[in-house]
């Protein structure tokens, strides 16, 4: 049986805190031997269905959706999600599509948007759980996470939760060929994971976004450049651009 390289979790410049373009996501992917990417932009399917139309590879459709309780992720979407809803809502959102409802980084505190306490309200709702997530550098967390889905019978898989250009993969599943979401869900609790992390020059460039979109009215150089949103300090609802706009000519990559 042949594995295919599937990475769950990933995004593009359609998210506010992503320097990548759809199309150099996907070709530094196929670089890393990467067959199947499931990207996940924040509140956003553009960036994942520009992608897709490439035709270069394998492309789930997903959302990262921003909830009341904390973020889901949706799979084989065929609709922007819309957030702000409750978690069952967004889930019955998801679902109604015929997708997949994922729940990520459950217990990550580094960040303000993890399901946490919500967690066993939807909990028979939810078709898998993210037990690793390369961005978080505190392991203890992915151990909770993996007791909870172990606890509750839940798939699991591991996140990558790319968002900068030049940097490689970490975290993907090893699964078979798979034929629609059911099967994908099949596939996946059969899948070997594999588990690495980000190094410290991509935690880095992260934390410093992180500051700028504090302390300045625009995103950093860059980020962001097809989301929805105008500045790093207001969330406000902008006109996306006619065609996606290219990562910076400064990146360069890095192992």
């Amino acid at each position: 049986m042949i594995a295919m390289k599937t990475a769950i979790h990933l995004h593009t410049n359609y998210s506010h805190d992503s320097n990548r373009s759809p199309e150099a996501l996907v070709r530094a992917a196929a670089r890393e031997g990467i067959d199947c990417l499931a990207i996940t932009d924040h509140d956003e399917i553009d960036g994942a269905l520009a992608a897709r139309d490439l035709g270069l590879m394998r492309v789930i459709v997903g959302q990262e959706v921003s909830t009341r309780d904390g973020h889901l992720i949706g799979l084989f979407l065929h609709r922007r999600i819309s957030p702000g809803l409750s978690a069952e809502q967004t889930i019955d959102n998801i679902h109604d599509q015929g997708g997949l409802a994922l729940a990520p980084h459950p217990y990550c505190t580094l960040c303000d948007s993890s399901l946490g306490a919500a967690l066993p309200r939807i909990v028979d709702r939810l078709d898998a759980l993210e037990i690793h997530n390369a961005q978080n550098p505190l392991p203890w967390q992915d151990a909770r996470a993996r007791a909870f889905a172990a606890a509750n019978g839940l798939v699991e898989y591991v996140g990558a939760d790319a968002h900068l250009a030049g940097f490689r993969t970490p975290a993907y599943q090893l699964m078979r060929e798979f034929a629609g979401p059911r099967d994908f869900l099949r596939a996946l609790a059969d899948a070997q994971l594999v588990a690495g992390r980000f190094g410290l020059g991509y935690y880095a460039l992260m934390g410093l976004r992180h500051v700028w979109d504090k302390c300045m009215p625009k995103h950093l150089y860059g980020f962001g450049r097809n989301s929805r949103t105008r500045s790093a300090a207001s969330p406000v609802r902008a006109k996306r651009p006619s065609t996606p706009q290219p990562e910076p000519s400064f990146v360069r990559a890095r192992r």
